[in-house]
């Protein structure tokens, strides 16, 4: 099972995210934040020159100093203003395009992932994306403000500029590696958040199980819950406590830069105004600095959250997923072909590899198709195949006699109508508002035996807490009303009572069959292998047989 460890917190560029906010309103805020910088050190400088005047307040200055505030504060609120324009439609638009890139990802890749993953990817790793982002217009008006401050200071000492620089190599080398330290404590955070994800579901969907065995729900909690709790929680604490160190080592650095200052004023030759002045804009500048820092836990976690993304094939900083086109299902009759097709995988809790094929099978249009044989001998991964939901290692598959390509695949599975045996049941009929109504659904309904319990309005279902085999009923109901040339069904009587069992495999599915589709059934009820026109078994991943009725 993929633990999601990474390969090396090695950093990813987060420049490639800004695509996802307006180009034109992220220079704007860069260029506002950069004039607020500026705005207020001539505040500053202002303040520091009446302090070392000595005289009294002057009209002239006054107004001088009114107006340098209006628009320090004016810039101020653009820039916030500007934050908020630049933020509101982030989270949606990272959202977006992740939904598109998981929906793209072939099903293997998914199934690797697992869904407490992807879960964890559409909620915390975007939110810590969006937070990151949030903070460029912060990062940029704290690094105006500092570069502003610190060529004043130059401006006013030269030498100053060489203090800095002297003083900068010992402060990067502490923020490297402990900014570093802090990316793989929070590297580790996500690994263990996803490992809570995966229990959190343990606890919803197990709740039945847990709540009939004391002994169970006890080692749930003490065993695996609670612990995977208290690890996510002290990574999470040690790799900010990590980033706060390094802010910490920073902000001495720079009072060390504040006292040497005072003990070169004098070889510097600094008279007493410029050393006040110098005082003011380094303490002025120190509240840029700790915005500064307050954005680079944001950015370091969203660094890491980016590389998981990209580890799972979501890599955000390429080119947007394009939209997908709506085609309809071609009502046209239907000839499939498997050419030697083979699949490896791994079983789950086994270190053995299951290869199935090599398989080759024709079916048409108008057959009725039993697949059949005994549990893990290649029914469901054949059938995943057959739907081009898994790429086969080799062989190939004809649809009417040509070859199933990448630029064709999606336009394939559009022929197939499946209840998958861990099917899920959607509560509105998605994509089937111009293909079918409530009247047509309605009679469905009636003659699943459903009408009683389920109607439908607006083109939704007024209720999905059915039992398994109603719930069953309904997956089938969608199945007939997209109408496509070829059905599938998984096991899908496995939930029945006998009396829609038999109506199922002596009625619906001949009904199918008779309606010019392609039927395959994916089934153990031997007692209703009569009704099939060809029966294919399985067994360890080669075709036993193809028998055809008669």
């Amino acid at each position: 099972m993929d633990d999601g460890t990474l390969a090396g917190p090695q950093p990813v560029n987060l420049l490639g995210l800004l695509r996802y906010i307006p180009t034109s309103t992220l220079w704007t805020t860069i260029v506002v934040s950069l004039l607020a910088g500026a705005a207020n050190i001539v505040v500053v400088a202002m303040i520091s020159r009446r302090l070392t005047a000595g005289d009294g307040l002057s009209l002239l200055f006054v107004v001088q100093f009114g107006l340098a505030v209006l628009v320090v504060v004016t810039l101020d609120f653009s820039g916030k203003w500007l934050l908020l324009r630049l933020t509101a439609g982030t989270g949606y638009q990272l959202r977006t395009d992740l939904s598109r890139r998981i929906l793209q990802t072939p099903l293997a890749q998914l199934e690797t992932i697992g869904a407490p993953r992807l879960l964890a990817a559409l909620t915390d790793d975007v939110k810590t994306l969006v937070h990151a982002l949030n903070q460029t217009p912060n990062v940029a008006m704290g690094a105006a403000i500092l570069i502003a401050c610190f060529g004043y200071l130059t401006w006013l000492s030269p030498p100053t500029l060489l203090l800095a620089a002297l003083l900068t190599l010992p402060a990067l080398a502490g923020q490297i590696w402990l900014r570093g330290k802090a990316r793989q404590k929070w590297a580790a955070t996500l690994i263990a958040r996803d490992e809570l994800y995966r229990q959190y579901r343990m606890l919803t969907e197990g709740s039945k199980e847990l709540k009939m065995h004391r002994g169970r729900r006890f080692a749930f909690l003490e065993k695996l819950l609670l612990p995977t709790a208290l690890q996510h929680e002290t990574l999470s604490v040690q790799a900010h406590t990590l980033h706060h160190l390094a802010a910490t080592w920073t902000q001495a650095i720079y009072f060390i830069f504040v006292l040497a200052l005072f003990g070169l004023a004098a070889s510097w030759q600094l008279s007493g105004d410029v050393l006040t002045t110098f005082v003011l804009v380094a303490l002025y500048a120190r509240t840029s600095l700790n915005g500064l820092f307050s954005a680079l836990p944001f950015l370091s976690d969203a660094s890491v959250a980016a590389q998981r993304l990209e580890q799972m094939g979501m890599r955000l900083t390429q080119d947007s997923v394009p939209t997908e086109r709506i085609t309809i299902a071609p009502v046209l009759p239907v000839h499939l072909r498997l050419c030697q097709l083979q699949h490896t995988y791994r079983v789950e809790n086994d270190e053995n590899l299951f290869h199935l094929g090599p398989i080759s099978l024709e079916m048409a249009s108008g057959e009725l198709i039993f697949l059949i044989g005994g549990n893990g001998s290649g029914k469901t991964t054949l059938a995943k195949l057959l739907l081009g939901l898994y790429t086969p290692e080799s062989g190939q598959i004809e649809w009417n006699g040509k070859g199933v390509i990448d630029e064709t695949i999606d336009d394939y599975r559009q022929l197939f109508s499946v209840v998958f045996a861990d099917f899920f049941l959607f509560d509105q009929l998605l994509g089937l508002e111009k293909m079918a109504g409530d009247e047509e659904a309605q009679a469905y309904l009636k003659k699943l035996q459903l009408s009683h319990k389920v109607q439908m309005s607006n083109g939704a279902l007024s209720t999905l807490e059915l039992s398994t085999g109603q719930r069953q009923r309904l997956a089938l109901l969608t199945a007939y009303l997209e109408d496509r040339p070829v059905y599938l069904f998984d096991e899908w009587a496995a939930g029945q009572d006998p009396e829609f069992k038999e109506l199922f495999y002596r009625q619906l599915l001949p009904e199918l069959r008779n309606r010019g589709k392609l039927v395959i059934v994916i089934s153990h009820d031997d007692h209703y292998y009569d009704t099939a026109d060809r029966i294919v078994k399985l067994d360890s991943g080669q075709i036993e047989y193809d028998r055809r009725k008669g």
